[in-house]
């Protein structure tokens, strides 16, 4: 340790006049070289004059060879020179291109220089002839470039690495990833193989060799200025910051001494012979001071074998330092390790081996250590006065720096020796002189009354034990901790194990209140910690064993009144290991009495809140003390206080662990509570109920319940809980009875606020009429008749809604909802109950009707394969977890016209509406194959076009019940498989399918889909329809194809799609406009309508046309007339038909390999021929109508008006778009095609307009492509247009005309001239305007009618 109070000379103080920035000594000690901003100056250290200058500019950095001769530094500028240190003179320069040079150092043979600058390289240079040997590269500015002590490696660092390089070659060896503090080279060093260096806040030492930390500590803050320098013996680092220089053993790196200064300080310098530390900085001056005083040598071994050695492993640490010095027995430095072999071996009383090694040290190199062991070893084998004399050599070489310390040492080795008597004295006499040695003496005094003691004077040994105590303060020393290796005296121990013999001394001299007290006051002064450790904690619980167990003497008056202090620290200790039941068999023997033993249990376990145990404890008091009727009055007091105040505590922790969820601690708290006191009892089982509720224990939670209600019948708050337990329980009619019970409590309650807590619940009744409202919503839209598949019986709405209240979890929601309810809740449960599948398959023979199943059990149907079908589909259902099915055969009763009505338009809504759509491929047998679905009757019938389609969930079996393909998916809908195949079967992709919905738009590729589609009866192939187009109509079964014809018209009059019209085939019976056979729609549509002009073409037809002869005023004339024509309409089986009529004239006959072809001329088309298997010849008169008139006005229909735009402000704003829901009523026609626009919009005329183009997620179109969009002022009607628009507009519809197109056949009906039929014929007449001159203009004007069409 060292001792700073002593100082061997007054410090020197030197005035320099300038801020200072590093400083060296000499090799002599005599001169401090120090640099700043007048350049380098060199000192006197004797009387502080300036001897010599030398002009280099502000230098940041020295550095001294180390034979002397040389003089380093380095400049702001980047400068690096070398002088001669005795003629000043300068031998090497060289200039850095204006980099700081933050650090210089010489190789140890002086004749290569390193420097370390900002540029990120270290330079090594070649001193005698100037040559850069080589660059040493960071990725950061340098702060400090070291040379090893060997020379053979170079050490330099940035503020983020640390790096070692070869300095032969300049190799990379290690790269440390730790940043150096200060700069200008203070911060590093080398030590031994060591790097020492400032980093954070921390002296840290690494492994030269591998780069692996070896240690670190603490130091004050570091900053750019810190400084660390070694002396040459190794034994403790200098380390500068501020104005504080610290001194730190480099073994135990504890802090040794501290020197404060009043200036901050730039650099730290110590003196050759390690005498004095110099000091410089911003102050003006430089202060050299002796360096403090060593008391006690450092043990230099490794760290491992040091910690062996201090834990008393000494043979481990033996072989370790064996280890050690095999491995360097060729080195000089191996006389450290046997000197502490020496000891070691001395330790374990191997006197003539740690002789040996004693001898070995010193021959190699004399030290303090080598002689101690020498003389420690000598001792051991009886030769005392050789013993002294190696002790006294090493007092006269070493006693200048260890004078107390080896003093010390003789005592302890004439103790050793056996001459007690004269170490005492010797060491008395070294306590007035280092104070902190006194425990030596202690030390001493306790090992003689170990002998005391031994020998059985116990009197005696009290008193050295006594003397020891007095004296035994430790203060950690390095000089007590050498020491304590050497004679293994454990100096840190020593008053706790003082003290204890000398309480076991007591003891044994029958003292036995002394040892007691003696006891008390070792655990009232000591620490936790040391209270907590090992043997104290061992040793405690005897000796109070001991001092309890042993009978009062009486005629010992000094014996204490109560043993309860002692009681209470006994049970202290023996609880800490081990449970109160074991110390209550341990204190058998206490002459205290049993309630006081007791006491004393319960009492620490409620202060280690231990409630549960303590409770255990006083319950067993209680019984075992029931027969001592009789108790002092203290102790009443006592049994009362502690039952209230452990159940309060109990209840209270109980309430702590429900908020932490610790729920089995509860319960057991508030079951310990329940054990001891009733006033809690109610309370404290409400809440314990609450506690096995939360852990789900019913019954534990219902017995609670019950006995609160038992306490106080009246109390609401038992009943809640009993509601609670068996709602969990599952016994949802019970909690709602119990629950029903609680609300007559609190509303009869005499308490108000109890009532006034009962407006916070609902009734039973409340959430049942939020059930059944949310039954009938859920119900309002799915099929009128369902099968319940839990019991196979069909139900009516009425039904299904009652089916509900029979399910648990109608209970179980009533009783759930005490405070509010849960509408979302309700519903989600309710629409999980009322999911619904439906069937999709072919009709067979003997399907199960309504009327077969209404009053009997699905399952109970007799066995035939069409009810083997619907058993299975239900069980499908019912194993698929939905309560309900529904299968267009029994769910439907037919023989009720409005019930049949509602389900043919409701039916695509229900399949929509379902979860899932279960498809029955008839004909189809597993393992099934890719194909089979196309080819399947199911694919072919009319009724599963509009099933498969509204379904959004769909899986199909083979007619053998098993998954087609044996797709193991949720929904096939979704498979690539069935994609592919429904796609080839269509003939519309899935996008396209995906895209198709109910309603009027679409029309001509819903009815091409239903083309292909066969029904069993004809008028099936209408009502099939019915909710892909969300229509109604009347269901007249037996009308045969005029339901098609009904279905059409009220399609054409709901839409104005005239598209409807364009089909060849035979007329129905309806009108002769529409077709008898719906496959007639099989047709593409594209060649009827013609298709849309490009811009272009149009742009190029209209220039012709206004530079042609054509009167503009007729042209105009003739768009009027189109416009004003109204939308195609029916009224009963009579339409009106918008439209150009061109009248034939005389017709020709010729006969082709088709049959008979009939040609006849027209003023406007030209000749024009017809193929028919009628004879047209018979009709008086025949025309041909061009019926497109949406085309020619290029609008296009779309579901229930028309794609037409009204005036806008501004014709540029983008549309919007809406679509016109279902008609179920056919309107009264307006007369004009504009106004009927108008009212199907809903607009005032002239007022405010929006465009209404095609619907944008329709993919699809007559010709297979989208319609063109249309420019906004295109389409709008001529009263918004300028006359140069309507010359345009017009002009296009002239282009328009010219368009080949499918024109129908009309003649004049016979019973009526006011009307037409259609004239059946057997391929498409498709005709032309010729070219448009004046006079077929003006024929085409009055082309334009309206004719009626029967």
């Amino acid at each position: 340790m060292i001792d700073s109070q002593e100082q061997r000379d007054a410090p020197i103080e030197i005035d320099v006049g300038g801020l200072l920035r590093a400083l060296t000594s000499s090799a002599n000690g005599k001169y401090l070289w120090t640099s700043g901003e007048e350049g380098v100056r060199v000192w006197r250290v004797e009387d502080g004059k300036q001897v010599a200058t030398m002009e280099t500019g502000v230098v940041w950095c020295l550095a001294m060879s180390r034979d002397g001769r040389r003089i380093a530094a380095g400049t702001l500028l980047g400068d690096v020179f070398v002088g001669d240190a005795k003629t000043y003179e300068k031998v090497f320069s060289h200039r850095e291109d204006f980099q700081n040079i933050n650090g210089v150092d010489f190789s140890p043979d002086s004749t290569r220089l390193v420097s370390a600058s900002d540029n990120h390289t270290a330079t090594v240079w070649e001193i005698e002839t100037g040559e850069r040997v080589r660059a040493l590269h960071h990725e950061y500015g340098l702060k400090a470039a070291r040379y090893s002590p060997q020379g053979d490696r170079i050490a330099t660092a940035s503020s983020n690495s640390i790096r070692i390089w070869d300095s032969n070659d300049g190799c990379l060896l290690v790269d440390i990833k730790e940043g150096l503090t200060p700069w200008y080279n203070t911060g590093l060093l080398w030590f031994n193989n060591h790097l020492v260096v400032i980093s954070d806040s921390k002296i840290k030492q690494f492994e030269a060799s591998t780069g692996s930390a070896v240690s670190e500590w603490s130091v004050p803050e570091s900053d750019d200025y810190s400084c660390i320098v070694l002396p040459k013996h190794g034994e403790f680092i200098v380390y500068s910051t501020q104005r504080t220089v610290t001194f730190w053993d480099t073994v135990t790196h504890t802090q040794l001494a501290l020197i404060q200064y009043s200036q901050d300080i730039r650099s730290i310098a110590l003196s050759a012979d390690d005498r004095f530390v110099a000091t410089c900085g911003i102050g003006k001056g430089i202060t050299i001071k002796p360096l403090p005083r060593i008391t006690g040598p450092v043990i230099q071994i490794d760290d491992t074998a040091l910690d062996s050695w201090k834990h008393d492993q000494l043979a481990h640490a033996e072989i370790l330092l064996t280890t050690t010095i095999r491995a360097f027995a060729s080195k000089n430095s191996t006389h450290h390790a046997l000197a502490s072999r020496a000891l070691v071996r001395a330790r374990l009383q191997q006197w003539d081996e740690a002789i040996t090694d004693a001898k070995k040290s010193i021959e190699i190199q004399p030290s303090i250590l080598g002689y101690i062991a020498k003389g420690v070893a000598l001792v051991g084998k009886g030769k005392k006065q050789k013993a002294y004399r190696a002790c006294d050599i090493a007092f006269e070489r070493f006693h200048s720096t260890y004078v107390t310390f080896l003093l010390l040492v003789k005592a302890i080795v004439v103790f050793m020796a056996g001459e007690h008597d004269d170490a005492i004295s010797r060491v008395r006499d070294l306590i007035d002189v280092v104070q902190s040695d006194s425990i030596c003496h202690a030390y001493m005094h306790f090992l003689l009354g170990n002998s005391r003691m031994e020998s059985g004077d116990y009197n005696g040994a009290i008193q050295l034990f006594e003397r020891a105590r007095a004296q035994a303060l430790y203060h950690p020393s390095q000089a007590l901790l050498v020491v304590s290796l050497i004679s293994g005296w454990k100096f840190n121990e020593l008053n706790m194990t003082v003290r204890q013999r000398l309480c076991e001394a007591l003891y044994a001299a029958s003292r036995i209140k002394e040892a007691g007290e003696s006891v008390l006051n070792i655990v009232n002064t000591v620490d936790e910690d040391v209270y907590m450790a090992e043997p104290i904690n061992a040793w405690l619980p005897d000796i109070l064993q001991r001092c309890l167990s042993t009978p009062e003497n009486s005629g010992d008056t000094t014996l204490p009144s109560s043993p309860m202090p002692l009681l209470r620290e006994w049970v202290k200790s023996k609880l800490r290991g081990g449970s109160w039941k074991d110390a209550l068999v341990a204190s058998v023997n206490f002459t205290a009495p049993r309630f006081t033993i007791y006491q004393a249990l319960c009492d620490h376990l409620e202060t280690l809140d231990q409630l549960t145990v303590a409770t255990e404890c006083f319950r067993q008091m209680n019984s075992e003390l029931a027969e001592e009727r009789i108790l002092h009055a203290e102790q009443v007091e006592w049994v009362f206080d502690f039952n209230e105040r452990l159940s309060m505590k109990l209840d209270y922790l109980g309430d702590a662990a429900v908020n932490a969820n610790q729920l089995d601690k509860a319960i057991c708290e508030y079951s310990s509570a329940l054990s001891l006191n009733p006033l809690f009892l109610q309370d404290v089982l409400v809440k314990r109920s609450k506690a096995y509720i939360a852990l789900r224990l019913w019954e534990d939670a219902l017995n609670d319940a019950n006995k609160v209600i038992t306490l106080n019948p009246l109390s609401p708050w038992g009943y809640e809980r009993k509601h609670a337990a068996l709602h969990g329980s599952g016994c949802y009619d019970d909690a709602i009875s119990t629950f029903e019970t609680m609300l007559l409590m609190m509303s009869q309650s005499p308490d108000p606020e109890i009532r006034e807590r009962h407006c916070q619940y609902i009734s039973p009744e409340q959430t049942k009429a939020a059930i059944r409202l949310s039954i009938e919503n859920a119900i309002r839209e799915s099929p009128l008749v369902l099968v319940n598949t839990d019991s196979g019986c069909l139900l009516d709405k009425s039904g299904q809604a009652h089916s509900f209240e029979s399910q648990p979890i109608f209970l179980e929601l009533i009783s759930f909802m005490t405070t509010h309810i849960d509408h979302a809740r309700i519903d989600r449960e309710v629409a999980e109950y009322y999911r619904y599948a439906t069937f999709s398959h072919k009709w067979e023979d003997n399907e199960p009707l309504f009327e077969n199943v209404v009053r009997i059990v699905v399952y109970d149907l007799v066995e035939s394969p069409t009810h083997d079908k619907l058993q299975m589909f239900c069980k499908i259902v019912r194993d698929s977890g939905f309560h309900w099915a529904w299968s267009d055969t029994c769910c439907i009763n037919k023989a009720d016209h409005f019930v049949l009505q509602e389900a043919l338009v409701s039916m695509f809504k229900w399949y929509e509406g379902a979860a899932v759509t279960i498809v029955l491929l008839r004909g189809v047998r597993s393992p099934s194959k890719r194909g089979d679905l196309v080819r399947s009757i199911w694919n072919t019938r009319a009724w599963t076009l509009q099933e498969y389609h509204a379904s959004k969930v769909v899986r199909f079996y083979t007619e053998d019940w098993k998954p087609y393909l044996d797709l193991d998916i949720p929904n096939h809908k979704e498979s690539p498989e069935i994609i592919s195949e429904m796609e080839e079967a269509t003939g519309v992709s899935v996008r396209a399918l995906m895209a198709l919905r109910p309603g009027l738009n679409d029309i001509r590729e819903k009815l091409r889909l239903a083309s292909t589609r066969q029904t069993m009866r004809v008028e099936d192939a209408a009502y099939s329809l019915l909710g892909i187009f969300s229509m109604s109509l009347g269901v007249v079964y037996g009308e045969g194809d005029k339901a098609l014809g009904r279905f059409l018209a009220q399609l054409l009059t709901s839409s104005g799609d005239t598209s409807i019209l364009a089909w060849t085939g035979q007329s129905g019976s309806f009108n002769s406009c529409l077709p008898a056979n719906i496959a007639v729609f099989n047709q593409p549509l594209s060649t009827y309508i013609p298709l849309a002009l490009e811009h272009a073409e149009m742009d190029g037809i209209t220039t012709r046309l206004r530079s042609s002869s054509l009167d503009s005023t007729s042209v105009v004339r003739l768009y009027d007339r189109l416009y004003e024509l109204p939308v195609p309409s029916f009224v009963g089986q009579r339409m009106k038909l918008p439209c150009l009529i061109f009248k034939l004239g005389r017709l020709s006959v010729y006969r082709s390999t088709w049959g008979d072809v009939f040609r006849a001329q027209t003023s406007s088309l030209g000749v024009v021929e017809i193929r028919s298997e009628e004879d047209l010849s018979r009709f008086g008169s025949l025309y041909l109508v061009h019926p497109w008139i949406d085309f020619l006005l290029d609008r296009q229909p779309d579901g229930g008006v028309l794609a037409e735009t009204i005036p806008e402000e501004n014709p540029d704003e983008q549309s919007s778009s809406a679509q016109a829901g279902p008609s179920n009523i056919t309107p009264a026609v307006p007369q004009t095609r504009a106004a009927r626009l108008v009212a199907r919009l809903g607009l005032p005329s002239g007022g405010r307009s929006a465009t209404f183009p095609r619907d944008p997620s329709s993919l699809w179109s007559p010709s297979g492509k989208s319609f063109p969009r249309h420019s906004s002022a295109s389409l709008r009607p001529p009263s918004s247009l300028s006359p140069t628009e309507m010359q345009m507009r017009a002009l296009q519809v002239i282009a328009r005309l010219r368009q080949p197109f499918g024109a129908l056949l009309l003649t004049p009906d016979p019973s009526n001239v006011a009307a037409y039929r259609r004239v059946a014929a057997d391929s498409l007449i498709t005709v032309q305007v010729e070219d448009i001159t004046s006079s077929i203009l003006k024929k085409l004007i009055d082309s334009v009618r309206t004719l009626d069409v029967l």
